[in-house]
């Protein structure tokens, strides 16, 4: 297969799969609380979790991205996760952990998702949407 300098990058991802590292992070953040948060409670928070300033401008085009998928939902000015998101996360965080066990089954998923405070039935049953 060649490329060209004029092709672009594809955000195909397997399995319809089309979340990005950073977003799956905005969305456990979001996902994780037990009330919808603010814009600016969801950047404070990822800006710890990466130990850098996330610029506001930055996460509003991911949040608007993000609500463009429908994996959040908007409440008046606060974020909430949605089915829809959660679907999309629970393989990626499966896999993103079985990535950093290195095949060794030394970390196991269940222990791993209750210290992420997430848990498989949680991502795996539907809550009501309003969306």
């Amino acid at each position: 297969m060649n490329f060209t300098a004029s092709d672009g990058p594809s955000r195909h991802q397997p399995f319809n799969w089309e979340m990005t590292a950073f977003e799956l992070v905005v969305f456990i953040c979001i996902y994780r609380s037990p009330t919808p948060l603010l814009l600016d409670e969801v950047r404070r928070e990822v800006s710890l979790w990466f130990e850098r300033v996330i610029g506001s401008e930055d996460l509003k085009g991911c949040i608007e991205y993000m609500l463009g998928r429908r994996w959040l939902l908007q409440s008046g000015d606060r974020l909430r996760a949605s089915n829809g998101g959660r679907i999309i996360a629970r393989p990626l965080v499966n896999g993103l952990i079985r990535m950093l066990d290195q095949g060794t089954r030394l970390l196991d998923v269940a222990l791993m998702m209750s210290i992420l405070r997430l848990t498989h039935d949680q991502l795996a049953n539907p809550v009501e949407d309003d969306g």
